[in-house]
C-alpha cells in the first residue's frame, strides 16, 4: 500500500455538522471523533468535498479516483480517504506576544504519528522552552514544535481540557420572505485550526495517487456546510509517503 498525508489549515470557520437533533442551546453542533471527542470531519465528508472539487478542477479523474454509483452499478474508486482529524485548535492568549495560540493534546499527536506511519510520512515533535505565553482559562504543560508539512508551534494541554474546550457559537437568522423570523445557533471550528487526513492506494495505483496529489497541492478546498457564506475554506499541504 502507498499513500500520502494532507495537512488541512482552516482559512475560514468550519462547520461539519453531526446531524443530531438536540434540544440544547446550540442547535447545530460540530462532528466529533467517537473515541477522542475532538472535532473531526468524517471520511465521507472529506471524500465528498474532494470529489466536488475534482468535478470542477479535473472532471476526467472523478470516476477513476472516487468511483461511481450510476444506476445501481457501483464502481469503487482507487483512493481510500480517511477522516480529517484535529491537530490543533486556536485559543485566546491572556499573556504573551500573540493574540492566539494553537493547542493540542498528546492523544492527538499520538494519533497523527499512527496515521503517518501508514504511508510512511515523516513527522516529528520536539519540546521548546517556555516563552511566557499564558492561555486564557487553560493550563498548558509544554510548548512543542511539530514538523509536519512545515513547522507548527503548539501548546499541549490535557485530554479532558480539550474535550471541554468551548468552540465558538455563532447566531444565524432564519429568513421568511427576506424577514428574520428566528435566531438559531451553530457551533463552528474556528479559522486557523489545523487538521490532517490520509489518502491511501494500492501499490498498483501510484499514478492515481500522484494525479490526486498534483491536483490538490497548495489548493483551497471547501469542506463541511454553509459554503455560500464562506465556511470551510481550507488550504491543503501534501506530504508524500515513502512506502
Amino acid at each position: 500500500m502507498t499513500g500520502l498525508m494532507i495537512r488541512m489549515k482552516c482559512i475560514t470557520n468550519l462547520h461539519a455538522g453531526n446531524g443530531d437533533v438536540n434540544y440544547n442551546i446550540v442547535d447545530n453542533e460540530v462532528e466529533r471523533d467517537p473515541i477522542l471527542q475532538y472535532p473531526t470531519v468524517n471520511a465521507s465528508g472529506v471524500k465528498g468535498a474532494l470529489r466536488e472539487y475534482f468535478e470542477k478542477a479535473k472532471p476526467d479523474l472523478v470516476k477513476p479516483l472516487f468511483g461511481s454509483d450510476e444506476k445501481r452499478n457501483t464502481t469503487p474508486g482507487k483512493l481510500k480517504i480517511l477522516a480529517a482529524e484535529m491537530i490543533g485548535i486556536p485559543v485566546r492568549v491572556s499573556k504573551g506576544d500573540r493574540p492566539y495560540a494553537l493547542v493540542t493534546t498528546q492523544e492527538a499527536l499520538n494519533r497523527l504519528q499512527e496515521l503517518c506511519a501508514l504511508p510512511g510520512v515523516s513527522v516529528s515533535v520536539s519540546p521548546n522552552p517556555t516563552d511566557g505565553v499564558e492561555l486564557e482559562g487553560l493550563q498548558q504543560d509544554q510548548k512543542l514544535t511539530l514538523n509536519f508539512g512545515g513547522q507548527l508551534e503548539l501548546y499541549r494541554i490535557g485530554d479532558e481540557a480539550m474535550k471541554q474546550l468551548s468552540l465558538p457559537v455563532l447566531s444565524r437568522n432564519s429568513l421568511d420572505d427576506g424577514r428574520s423570523t428566528n435566531l438559531w445557533y451553530e457551533e463552528v471550528v474556528p479559522h486557523e485550526s489545523v487538521f490532517s487526513f490520509a489518502v491511501l492506494a494500492d501499490d498498483s495505483d501510484r499514478d492515481s495517487l500522484t494525479a490526486f496529489a498534483d491536483t490538490v497541492r497548495d489548493q483551497v478546498v471547501q469542506f463541511g456546510g454553509n459554503a455560500s457564506i464562506g465556511y470551510g475554506l481550507c488550504r491543503l499541504t501534501v506530504m508524500e509517503g515513502t512506502r
